[in-house]
């Protein structure tokens, strides 16, 4: 028989848009919903297709803003710069080999490459026909290997991530042993109202009529082949399962009926979840066909899936995706609308089991033991009045309220006869007949009262505010927001606990007394402590209680254990005492037992078990619960050198200057118990905590292993290790063969340095003796052309004198003034040559206080008027011995010619620096002389010499009676130079 047609599977989704619709139904009372995941918490859309979790435990979302990859703390969105061919991603599917590949909107599949740490359309180079691609595709994972993707239009089908040619029908095939077989629906006629199944073989095809359509019913039918099984949706809520028989008839068929119409089918394991038009999924198991459970809510789902332990994800259409648990609690919300009604502030079980349960309207609920339920009320309109907590004695219950204490929900407790006592906080039992209450009053807050006759009386104590009590033989804990107090109730005493300890003035919030007689006290934030005897013995400053304190402490039966509620949760805490050594685990429920989420409010134990009055109802655990190990694998998701994304591997080489690094991780477990990532690098014993999931490291040249760690809610550190190593290259500079090198040519250059710098002082010291030398030849003409023709002059004049001694009298004294001047003359020439030869500081007088000082003395000394400017620096540029006393010399010539020959009644001396050359110029209203006219006195050609003898220029300019203008200019680099031996 000619195959049929088989139904487009386009027209489920159409059906799953269509039936929009909220479910009211309630979910089946074995599994829960214990967190929804929006887009508050990172999920790309709240509009979720599927999921489905890779083979390391990663959950895939297929969303319709691109897939996200969540590993129960972070989820990653990949979209189209991550190769995501359209952001619908309808499918999620996992092939046989573990390779992630998505559905997506009209654009065809395509599959995860995790080494580039994005997606790859498989069909991107390939030269086909693609127009079928454009119809929505629906795929299978293939028993033999590969996946296939198909349509009413035609199929694809992938080995090794390759597209591979077919022949048509993968889509509907299966085998048993070696023989194949294909599977399929169709109406023999078109327009026929008669719905079939075919059986294909190699050899012959089989057909059974499954129903016959009514012409006036318009009904749907979409058939679906998973695995070996063919599934057909009628609109009328009929199911049928149509399989190979192998008892004679080719056919098995199973009728199915549910409440709602079906309109998508998906097998998750060894389960089959049916969508309907209404939102709900149902439950059958793949092997039996047996329904188990139906999912629905105030939700439209889309699919849902099972992950390995057991937890079922429903993604929905407008709600996210929904954790839904087989919680070991029980959850008890007996109010109606509003739902705030069910945020219970206490919870109380008395002895014979009853339960009690208040909320912040004033209303009370009560359950017995046979599940019976009644309701009270605390206020006669039920309006404000927030039960605070309640408790048993004489076969009685008392509520504590901000309205007072009433009995039974009836009568209220006066303090004597008439006041009644109120704004009540807290309350414990004390003995058989007496409870303590504390409340808020200026007066004084701790009350007993009297449960045989009902009435209360205020104890003595001062006006602290109470935050918890508990007692202990005759004592009664006081915890306050000033620190712990103890009341002696036989001998109404009052006083401090813990004054030299951390506990005082911390401020209190819990206390309870457990059945080894510790008394355990709860901190807003320094942690728990433990007393005994009324002495702190132990401190626990776990930061698991510093960051979330403990709101109430709860013991129970059981040794070594404590229960306490966290502002994140409920936790317990197992302790023990060895030796007064004291230790202890914390172990926290997450929201997989349904409670970390819950705002818990109160804590009270009864019969094995723990009842926390939660936001949402009234929790009932175990009190043996156990929270189960999880061993967190850690995994490299991406890493970026230099702000470059690279491959993700276990080890790289990189180069010297490839040194940042930064690297996100994810410590799987999509329950949601991890809680932080830890690190070591290279050698360090120590680790060190990630701030989220992202380290950044800066490392230097070298092999470095960096070994990173999950850490449960709990604070269990994972036994999986991730071991990264990185190799970074030494750089070029830093090689032993570059050291070498730069070494010898470093010793080489310092030979070579320091030969010439020998052979240089060499040099310098025989410039420096040839200077000498040369000062010295200096020196020695000096006090030959001056001083020596002077005493040649003071020998003949002493002769000449002697001779006329007796002769002339006149002549005599004449020759003896001579030697006179030119013995003054010999000791300023010399004065000049020792003051030239000493600058330092035993030389008092500096270049321009020498000269000042003569000028002054020769022209003052003839009222000739004179002006001297020098400038400052002078002293710090004339430092070469013979350019001080040549600078000096030089006036001194110019003034005494000045004096000598030009009559002059004013003189101005200018001494300065101009560029790199220091300027002197001599300027004097003298008689002058002509311009044509030459001197030959001794003094202009002094000048003159000493002026040549720095590299200088002399010159010299006058003008009969309009004076005379000397001018030396001498370069600084001649005459800066100090040194000479």
């Amino acid at each position: 028989m000619k195959r049929g047609k088989i139904h487009s599977r386009h027209s489920g989704i159409t059906f799953l848009f269509l039936f929009c619709l909220v479910a009211s139904s309630a979910m089946a009372q074995n599994i829960r919903m214990v967190k929804a995941f929006t887009v508050s918490e990172g999920l790309a859309s709240n509009l979720v297709y599927s999921c489905m979790e890779d083979d390391k435990g990663f959950l895939w979302v297929g969303t319709d803003n691109g897939v996200c990859r969540f590993d129960g703390k972070y989820f990653k969105r990949y979209a189209l710069p991550e190769g995501v061919p359209d952001n619908d991603v309808l499918e999620v599917i996992k092939e046989n080999d573990g390779t992630i590949w998505i559905n997506t909107f009209k654009q065809g599949p395509c599959y995860y490459d995790e080494a580039k740490d994005r997606f790859v359309d498989p069909l991107a180079n390939v030269h086909m026909r693609k127009d079928f691609l454009k119809v929505v595709l629906w795929g299978k994972r293939l028993d033999e290997g590969g996946i296939v993707f198909s349509n009413a239009a035609g199929e694809v089908v992938f080995k090794n991530k390759k597209l591979v040619s077919s022949a048509g029908g993968v889509a509907n095939q299966f085998y048993e042993g070696r023989e194949p077989y294909w599977m399929y629906t169709g109406k023999p006629d078109k327009g026929g109202v008669k719905y079939y199944a075919y059986l294909k073989s190699r050899n012959r095809t089989d057909s059974l009529l499954l129903f016959e359509k009514e012409t006036k019913t318009p009904l749907y039918e979409i058939s679906f082949f998973v695995k070996n099984k063919l599934y057909i949706l009628r609109g009328t809520g009929k199911i049928y399962i149509v399989q190979k028989s192998n008892n004679g008839n080719p056919f098995r068929v199973v009728e199915k009926q549910i409440d709602e119409n079906p309109v998508l089918i998906r097998k998750n394991g060894n389960e089959v979840n049916v969508s309907t038009g209404k939102g709900s999924i149902y439950v059958f198991d793949f092997l039996t066909d047996t329904f188990k459970v139906k999912i629905s809510g105030s939700f439209f789902a889309n699919s849902s899936f099972k992950d390995r332990e057991g937890n079922v994800w429903v993604a929905t259409m407008d709600k996210g995706l929904l954790l839904f648990h087989k919680s070991r609690l029980n959850i008890l919300r007996p109010f109606g609308d509003p739902p705030t009604r069910n945020n219970f502030r206490s919870v109380f079980v008395d002895p014979g089991g009853t339960l009690y349960g208040g909320n912040n309207y004033g209303e009370v609920v009560e359950r017995t033991p046979d599940n019976r339920i009644r309701f009270h009320r605390i206020t006669p309109k039920g309006g404000g009045g927030r039960v605070l907590g309640m408790l048993s004695s004489q076969n009685k219950i008392f509520v504590l309220s901000e309205s007072g204490v009433l009995v039974d929900f009836k009568r209220l407790v006066r303090l004597g006869t008439s006041e009644i006592i109120r704004q009540l906080k807290k309350g414990i039992v004390y003995n058989d007949s007496i409870l303590i209450a504390s409340g808020v009053d200026s007066r004084g807050g701790l009350y007993k009262i009297n449960t045989i006759t009902e009435t209360a009386t205020r104890l003595k104590v001062p006006w602290v505010r109470i935050t918890t009590l508990a007692s202990q033989g005759r004592f009664i804990y006081l915890g306050t927001t000033e620190g712990l107090f103890r009341y002696d109730y036989n001998l109404s005493t009052f006083s401090e606990t813990g004054v030299n300890t951390p506990l005082k003035g911390s401020r209190i919030v819990a206390a309870v007394v457990s059945p080894d007689s510790l008394l355990w006290i709860s901190t807003i934030n320094n942690g728990l402590f433990v007393l005994k005897d009324n002495r702190v013995m132990y401190h626990v400053s776990d930061p698991r209680f510093l960051n979330f304190s403990v709101v109430k402490l709860q013991h129970t039966n059981r040794p070594g254990f404590l229960w306490a509620t966290t502002r994140r949760g409920a936790a317990y805490i197992h302790y023990s005492i060895n030796d007064g050594k004291f230790s202890y685990t914390i172990t926290n429920l997450n929201h997989e037992e349904g409670v970390s989420n819950n705002v818990i409010s109160d804590i009270f134990y009864r019969n094995d078990s723990i009842y926390l009055a939660a936001e949402s109802g009234i929790a009932i655990v175990p009190a043996n619960m156990t929270v189960p190990r999880f061993d967190i694998r850690t995994y490299l998701t991406d890493i970026k050198v230099n702000q470059q994304r690279f491959p993700v591997a276990s080890s790289y080489d990189l180069s010297s200057s490839e040194r940042t690094l930064t690297l996100t991780f994810s410590g799987v477990n999509i329950s949601g118990y991890l809680d932080h990532f830890i690190y070591s690098l290279n050698e360090d014993s120590s680790s060190s905590e990630i701030v989220g999931n992202t380290l950044n490291l800066q490392l230097e040249p070298g092999y470095h292993v960096l070994k990173v760690r999950a850490v449960n809610v709990n604070g269990l550190v994972s036994q999986h290790v991730l071991t990264l190593y990185f190799n970074i290259r030494t750089p070029f500079y830093q090689s032993a063969w570059f050291i070498v090198i730069v070494a010898s040519l470093v010793t080489g250059i310092s030979f070579l340095g320091l030969n010439r710098l020998k052979m240089l002082r060499q040099k310098r010291k025989q410039a420096q003796k040839a200077r000498i030398d040369e000062e010295r030849n200096r020196i020695t003409e000096d006090l030959h052309d001056d001083i020596g023709s002077t005493l040649s002059s003071l020998k003949v004049y002493s002769d000449v004198a002697a001779s006329l001694l007796e002769k002339d009298v006149s002549k005599t004294k004449y020759l003896m003034e001579q030697i006179s001047v030119n013995s003054s003359k010999i000791l300023e020439d010399i004065g000049d040559i020792i003051w030239s030869m000493r600058a330092d500081k035993q030389n008092m007088l500096s270049v321009d206080s020498r000269i000042k000082n003569f000028v002054s003395e020769v022209l003052g000394s003839r009222e000739i008027d004179y002006q001297i400017h020098i400038a400052p620096e002078i002293n710090g540029i004339v430092q070469h011995i013979t350019a001080r006393k040549n600078v000096v010399l030089i006036v001194k010539e110019a003034v005494n010619n000045i004096v000598k020959y030009s009559r002059a009644g004013y003189v101005s001396i200018d001494i300065y620096r101009k560029g790199d050359a220091l300027r002197i110029e001599i300027v004097d209203n003298g008689k002058g002389f002509p311009e044509d006219a030459k001197p030959t006195g001794n003094g202009l050609r002094n000048m003159k010499k000493r002026t040549e003898e720095l590299g200088g220029v002399f010159q010299i300019a006058s003008f009969p009676q309009k004076g005379t203008k000397i001018s030396a200019i001498i370069p600084v680099t001649n005459i800066s130079d100090k040194s000479v031996f």
